[in-house]
């Protein structure tokens, strides 16, 4: 089977307890949490990955490392992925449990890319105007370009929405040179 699918199977049954138990956002928090260790330390997820270590001494160290600062239904969750061998795609299924909470709770994510730094009014304004368009909560990354010249990028989702200047100049050279 496709791990892809596995690891949203596994995404989902989390997502799934997490609401049943009453403790989604704590579960949401630690699937973060394990995200970032899993990025930041390389050595995390090669014991995840490791054949040579055992599952019991992979419990072990899951214990020490995560009991004290992680639900217990998330080291439970931890255990069930030891026990089945899913450990080494713990990565993925904290990826997709991430996408899966974010559109139960209607978040969407969007980025803006200006010419220059937008005032923190604007940036209000935006995500007021785009959490009514997008019927959801908009999370609003912004960064600057200058090589943009003067407007903005704008993408939400697959969307994308170029006001920019150096866009408008280099369609007005296509079609001079037409």
């Amino acid at each position: 089977m496709n791990s892809s699918i596995i690891s949203t199977r596994y995404a989902k049954a989390l997502l799934l307890v997490g609401i049943e138990h009453n403790c989604l956002e704590k579960i949401k928090d630690d699937m973060d949490l394990l995200y970032v260790t899993i990025n930041e330390n390389p050595v995390f997820e090669q014991l995840l990955d490791s054949p040579v270590v055992k599952p019991v001494q992979k419990h072990r160290v899951m214990d020490e490392l995560l009991a004290k600062k992680v639900h217990p239904m998330t080291v439970g969750f931890i255990h069930v992925l030891i026990k089945n061998k899913r450990d080494p795609m713990l990565h993925d299924i904290t990826r997709r449990f991430i996408r899966l909470y974010e559109t139960h709770k209607g978040i969407k994510h969007a980025r803006i890319t200006s010419a220059i730094a937008l005032d923190e009014r604007i940036e209000e304004s935006l995500v007021n105007k785009l959490n009514e368009l997008c019927h959801a909560r908009v999370q609003l990354t912004s960064e600057v370009d200058s090589g943009l010249i003067g407007g903005f990028i704008l993408r939400v989702d697959d969307r994308q929405y170029d006001a920019s200047l150096a866009s408008s100049l280099q369609r007005i050279k296509k079609e001079m040179a037409k």
